[in-house]
């Protein structure tokens, strides 16, 4: 078959006169790259064919651009933060990822090759526009949405913050009772433990002396008090007494006269009657006790001289016995490690407070700090992408005022707004493929596909003879060389053709491949 003077033929029937545009050579090499045609290929074909592949390279740049764009903007709504050179390079290596895999498909596209090799192509790039489609139209949708997720997620963060703040207070103030009133207990021990004195065993025994000294010192000027105020009432006795017996003696001199007056019993007679010697028994009694009251007040006044508080020492725990001298300085070291424990238990209280304390924050302040920022706005891609969720299908905690009917309905609302713009972006991005296989087949496809489909009808032709004439070749391989043989020798290239064309011509087989036994 002379391929040849069909196409020139085909080529003459097209022929149109060149235009200006042949300039344009940079431009139109691109558009062939981006089919997938070879340049050296096109300058055998007509123009009207080399402007068929230039149009299906350009087809190629829409899936291109489409994909630089999208995943542009969904790489940038991904980011929690502004990043616009890494955005860019993500989109710059996407849409290249996408050209070539369109320029392969463009390349190995074949109009006659078998049902199931085109449906595999074209499933492929379906399920790839798919994916591109669904990746761009859902951040049109987030933001579409964005003021709604946004109130809703604000909402729902701002109630759990103030349940958090809540928990986190009650938690906070039941530690500070819980180790507060334990600190203040012990607090108020070594409190009062050092009002009692220094701290110091050997200070704290002198001071005990002192208080020792101080109290016998008190003890000794109540016992001098105390006799003071006896020895006054011995006093006032012994006067009360001389003063009886002063008016009993003067009675009695009257008696004695007859001038004892009637009132205090007098008789009027002068002499020594039964009323003197009455008188005389009272003035002796009286004698006696004005003597006692007199010698009792003399020695009380003796006992409260020799009751003297002596001089204060400069140092009164050398002046007690040994014995309380050691007894005291065993109560002050005792007092010494009770403190010293109090110190060690107060300081322990105080540090596991802080610990709880700190433990309490390391717990809680995270938490708090990552909802007062989520209130405010504050979200990252994951957490809008479940706002969307919810504002769609999941009602509103408290939502009374919205209609159930508008609340049932919310999810094909958004499913057409979804669905309007992935089919937009899901036929823009398979324009590529469709142009491919909506054309018809040209003299291009002819003749790339024309050398691919001989060879495979040689590799089958090869693979069907090959075993019967290996086998052959294999059994006659030991024999002279100038025997007559009917295998075929498979090292030459001349009766391997042979071979090839006997497959295709069934009828000419024996001829073909018995020559090169006539030939031997």
């Amino acid at each position: 078959m002379n391929l040849r003077t069909t196409i020139d033929r085909v080529k003459t029937w097209a022929h149109r006169p060149d235009s200006s545009t042949r300039c344009r050579t940079l431009s139109l090499s691109l558009l062939y790259w981006l089919a997938g045609a070879r340049r050296s290929t096109l300058n055998q074909l007509p123009e009207s064919e080399r402007e068929r592949i230039a149009i299906l390279g350009t087809s190629v740049m829409i899936p291109t651009l489409l994909a630089f764009f999208g995943m542009y903007l969904y790489a940038s709504s991904r980011f929690q933060s502004p990043r616009p050179v890494v955005t860019l390079l993500i989109a710059v290596a996407w849409a290249f990822i996408i050209m070539n895999v369109d320029r392969i498909l463009m390349a190995t596209y074949r109009p006659f090759q078998p049902r199931w090799r085109k449906a595999l192509q074209i499933c492929f790039r379906v399920g790839l526009a798919t994916v591109i489609s669904i990746a761009i139209s859902f951040p049109f949708c987030l933001e579409q949405y964005q003021g709604a997720i946004r109130e809703r997620l604000q909402g729902e963060y701002r109630h759990r913050l103030d349940t958090l703040q809540n928990q986190e207070r009650n938690q906070r103030d039941q530690i500070v009772a819980r180790d507060g009133a334990r600190v203040a207990e012990l607090r108020a021990q070594l409190d009062k433990l050092l009002a009692a004195g220094p701290a110091e065993p050997a200070l704290y025994a002198e001071e005990l002396a002192k208080q020792q000294v101080r109290r016998q010192v008190d003890s000794s000027r109540d016992f001098k008090r105390q006799l003071d105020q006896e020895a006054a009432a011995a006093l006032e006795n012994w006067k009360h007494i001389s003063a009886r017996m002063r008016l009993v003696e003067q009675d009695l001199k009257n008696e004695a006269r007859g001038q004892l007056a009637a009132e205090r019993g007098g008789t009027g007679k002068p002499g020594q009657g039964a009323k003197y010697r009455e008188l005389s028994r009272d003035f002796d009694l009286l004698a006696k006790a004005e003597q006692a009251a007199r010698v009792r007040y003399e020695q009380l006044l003796f006992r409260a001289a020799q009751v003297q508080p002596s001089a204060p020492a400069t140092d009164r725990l050398s002046t007690l016995d040994p014995e309380q001298r050691d007894h005291l300085l065993s109560e002050a070291r005792t007092r010494k490690e009770r403190i010293d424990q109090l110190i060690q238990a107060l300081r322990r209280a105080e540090q596991e407070q802080a610990g709880h304390l700190a433990s309490h924050r390391l717990r809680f302040d995270p938490v708090i700090k990552s909802y007062t920022a989520k209130s405010q706005g504050s979200f990252d891609p994951m957490e809008e992408t479940i706002g969307l969720f919810k504002v769609i299908f999941v009602p509103e905690n408290g939502a009374d005022s919205i209609d159930p009917i508008v609340q049932q309905y919310k999810w094909i609302a958004a499913l057409f707004q979804f669905s309007i713009l992935f089919g937009t972006l899901f036929l823009l991005d398979l324009i590529a493929i469709l142009a491919k296989v909506m054309s018809r087949p040209g003299p291009y496809d002819v003749m790339v596909e024309f050398p691919e489909l001989v060879a495979a009808h040689n590799l089958e032709a090869l693979r069907s003879q090959y075993p019967r004439l290996a086998e052959t070749w294999v059994a006659n391989h030991g024999e002279a060389r100038g025997s007559a043989s009917a295998s075929v020798d498979l090292r030459n290239p001349e009766e391997v053709a042979r071979l090839l064309l006997a497959a295709h011509l069934p009828g000419e087989q024996q001829t073909v491949v018995a020559e090169p036994a006539t030939q031997g």
